[in-house]
């Protein structure tokens, strides 16, 4: 078998039944399998996965046991010669499979390859491209003052670039199976952060080279994980002194500052938990993208009530080629997934994302509609039935 898609899921149900959407479409003419891991999620996700797909291998936990340990279960028992380690709110376009196992293929060198990652906005998210963190690059990240150098994000490298980049983000993670079994998986000390990190650099170590293939897409929207509350931090600070205390045990300075910044920081920011707002939606127009296809009228009634929103007073109907002369600002673009491909989405949504546009993809097979405003606050997944 070529590959083994493995997604963990968890309270996500909606967003795991569209990346195992996507997924379908892209292991197309492949010799593939896609395995859903369900961490005792509360909202019914594998009941609906075996309803939806029937041929996709799934894997209830009774309990909670962290993305380390349910990804290295679901490994051993996959069958491709190759991994895709995804995230469930992720959508990946219908070639990218073919390219990566291509890239794979052509240099034995290579170790784990990640794609570029866009939000539910189409905005560009710079974690999948980094390098290996250092004490004062992760304490940059953590206060917000990374800058344009390579202090912790490859900025070296350009958004739609190919390069070797030492550090690649868990939400797709492609490589062998033979070379994830050689540094022996996730290390499962990691609960839920900094597993990828550990792994992308276990395979720099061994020799391996890790590489940032830009031109590839997918959409990543990201602010589906757990709110930033003390847990998150004792679990995200926890996993970076893990990581220093594991491959920089050496420099016993540097461990101590490292585990000092984190405690420090751990109480500090648990005094005042995340509490942004959710994002509001602005938009002068709403269009629905098709290729010659009207909505059906629960989609049809949702885009006049968002449309009476609008100064327009009511909504367009228009087509990708149309879309794209017209770059419409400050616009809610509602797509119609059964005439579309998801690669047409997403490419979309990248040429889009500098007009502050919307973005909403509709299931008529679910009568549901997905999309996400920002990569900080959960997103929007509405059954209209």
């Amino acid at each position: 078998m070529d590959l083994s898609v493995i997604i963990l899921s968890y309270n996500v149900r909606h967003y795991t039944w569209q990346c195992v959407d996507s997924v379908l479409g892209a292991t197309q003419n492949l010799n593939a399998e896609i395995i859903v891991v369900d961490n005792a999620s509360s909202d019914e996700t594998l009941a609906l996965i075996k309803d939806s797909f029937p041929h996709v291998r799934c894997i209830a936990n009774p309990e909670n046991i962290g993305f380390s340990k349910a990804y290295n279960q679901a490994v051993k028992k996959a069958k491709g010669a190759y991994l895709c380690i995804l995230n469930p709110d992720t959508v990946v376009g219908e070639d990218v499979f073919h390219r990566l196992l291509d890239t794979a293929r052509s240099n034995d060198k290579l170790g784990a390859i990640g794609p570029r990652f866009i939000d539910g906005r189409g905005a560009f998210l710079p974690e999948c491209k980094r390098v290996v963190p250092t004490p004062m690059g992760s304490l940059k990240k953590i206060i917000g003052v990374v800058g344009q150098n390579d202090d912790y994000y490859r900025n070296s490298i350009a958004a739609n670039q190919e390069a070797p980049a030492p550090i690649l983000a868990g939400a797709f993670l492609f490589l062998k199976t033979s070379d994830y079994l050689a540094v022996k998986g996730f290390d499962e000390h990691y609960f839920m952060y900094g597993e990828d990190i550990d792994l992308c650099y276990k395979l720099h170590k061994s020799g391996k080279e890790n590489y940032y293939l830009g031109t590839q897409i997918i959409i990543h929207y990201k602010g589906e994980s757990t709110l930033k509350d003390r847990q998150y931090l004792e679990r995200f600070y926890g996993a970076m002194t893990h990581f220093y205390k594991t491959h920089f045990s050496n420099n016993r300075l540097r461990l101590m500052s490292v585990s000092i910044v984190a405690r420090l920081l751990i109480g500090w920011r648990g005094l005042w938990p995340n509490s942004k707002r959710a994002a509001r939606m602005v938009c002068d127009t709403v269009f629905w993208v098709s290729l010659n296809r009207q909505p059906e009228d629960s989609m049809d009634q949702w885009l006049q009530d968002k449309a009476g929103h609008s100064r327009d007073q009511t909504y367009r109907t228009t087509t990708p080629q149309e879309l794209k002369k017209q770059s419409p600002k400050n616009a809610l673009i509602v797509f119609d997934r059964k005439s579309l491909t998801y690669a047409m989405i997403i490419e979309l949504m990248v040429l889009g994302a500098c007009f502050n546009q919307y973005y909403r993809i509709w299931h008529r097979d679910r009568n549901l509609l997905i999309g996400s405003d920002s990569s900080d606050q959960q997103g929007q997944a509405l059954s209209l039935d």
